[in-house]
């Protein structure tokens, strides 16, 4: 009926030597005959369109055209009375946050390793934490606990196309919050920036606020926790060092009292000396017995007392140095170089406790101290106007889309019909 109708009136329309009254006089016919009779007048009038080939051509070609065109209309007016009269106006709460590392080094110390661009990647790697954590089911879950968002996002707070069904599972509720959760990290200044989107200004003003206080705790919890593992590696890496370092002293103090020497360093040192003065004697004793040989028989009881002292004072060096070299298990040399052995062990050993001891003090500092800190630079504000939807920017987009399809629309229509002619 309607198509009938605007083909009548376009027919009409072309003929100037009649008055132009399709709509009126089918008003007209309404209103007396009732929309029966209508439609029988409409339909005897139509006949002479239906008989007329080219006449029935020209207005089907024109139809087709004027119902795309009426679709592409209706399709824009239709979003754009949403977009700019139903769609759900968000409120952006936004927030500024840069999270601090208490043990670093002073800015001077790093300031090579920043133009490299090492020094910030402990602080990106936080950040990261940080927006994983934000966007993860358990924040989720204490933040519904609080505000009831999911109950929220189901209800008529929202338009119907922007609210979740009530069926929705939790990964779409995750991933809807997830969506008015915005957060970007600038990797110039370091500084965290976030924001929450609510269709209350004041509520998403508080939901942020509770985001930074968990967020908060969470930081310096997760690097306690790291912190205690630490410890108790530590902590073991301790008591062995203790043990192997008692049990070197023992070893030590076994072997001391097993050669009675305290030190065998000096025990060679003065037989050393020992050995050098008999030397120096055994030389003075043969000298004389040169000098007497000369001008005394060999059998005089003077050069036999000389003869004597020599070789008793050889033997003495002899026996001197078998005591530090030699083939014996007694040597001085074999027990100085046990004592060594077991001295260098034990001064390692030490060393190594003594490293050991260091780092679990340490470490017992830094599990009581918050290694690192959360600064706000700014607090959560309370927005005046909405952010979302931009609606300008929302109806001018629309406009050029919708213009674009129809553009395409048509090309290929207009391809399609000069392949068929």
């Amino acid at each position: 009926m309607i198509k009938k109708l605007i083909e009548l009136y376009w027919f009409e329309k072309t003929k100037k030597d009649e008055e132009h009254r399709t709509f009126r006089k089918n008003f007209a016919r309404l209103k007396k005959h009732g929309l029966s009779g209508m439609r029988e007048r409409v339909d005897k009038e139509y006949l002479q369109i239906k008989n007329d080939y080219v006449t029935r051509s020209i207005l089907n070609a024109r139809y087709a055209k004027f119902k795309i065109r009426f679709l592409f209309m209706a399709f824009f007016l239709l979003s754009a009375f949403y977009v700019l009269l139903i769609k759900s106006e968000l409120y952006e709460s936004k927030t500024a946050l840069i999270v601090k590392d208490l043990q670093s080094s002073a800015p001077a110390d790093n300031l090579g390793l920043s133009l490299l661009g090492v020094g910030a990647s402990s602080q990106l790697q936080d950040s990261m934490i940080v927006e994983a954590y934000l966007k993860s089911l358990d924040v989720y879950q204490a933040v519904d606990r609080k505000f009831h968002l999911t109950e929220h996002y189901k209800s008529s707070a929202l338009d119907f196309i922007s609210r979740l069904s009530s069926d929705a599972t939790q990964e779409e509720v995750l991933e809807f919050y997830n969506k008015h959760l915005l957060i970007a990290y600038d990797e110039t200044s370091g500084i965290l920036n976030i924001a929450f989107a609510h269709v209350e200004r004041a509520k998403a003003r508080e939901i942020l606020a509770f985001l930074v206080e968990q967020v908060e705790g969470q930081i310096n919890e997760l690097n306690r926790r790291k912190a205690r593992k630490q410890l108790e590696f530590i902590e073991t890496e301790y008591e062995k060092a203790k043990q192997k370092m008692e049990g070197s002293s023992q070893k030590l103090e076994a072997y001391q009292n097993r050669h009675l020497l305290l030190d065998p360093n000096a025990e060679a040192t003065t037989s050393g000396g020992i050995i050098a003065q008999l030397e120096a004697t055994l030389m003075q004793k043969k000298i004389e017995y040169a000098t007497m040989s000369s001008y005394l028989k060999e059998d005089t009881y003077e050069l036999k007392a000389l003869q004597k002292e020599i070789e008793e004072i050889s033997r003495s060096i002899t026996k001197e140095r078998k005591s530090l070299t030699g083939t014996s298990d007694d040597r001085l040399n074999k027990v100085l170089f046990g004592y060594e052995k077991l001295k260098l062990q034990l001064e390692f050993d030490i060393e190594v406790y003594k490293n050991a001891l260091i780092q679990l003090e340490t470490k017992k500092l830094a599990v009581l101290q918050e290694a690192k800190t959360l600064s706000i630079l700014t607090q959560p504000n309370l927005p005046d106007g909405y952010t979302y939807p931009d609606k300008p920017k929302s109806f001018i987009t629309l406009l050029f889309m919708t213009l674009l399809l129809y553009g395409i629309v048509s090309m290929l229509g207009a391809i399609i019909r000069d392949h068929k002619e």
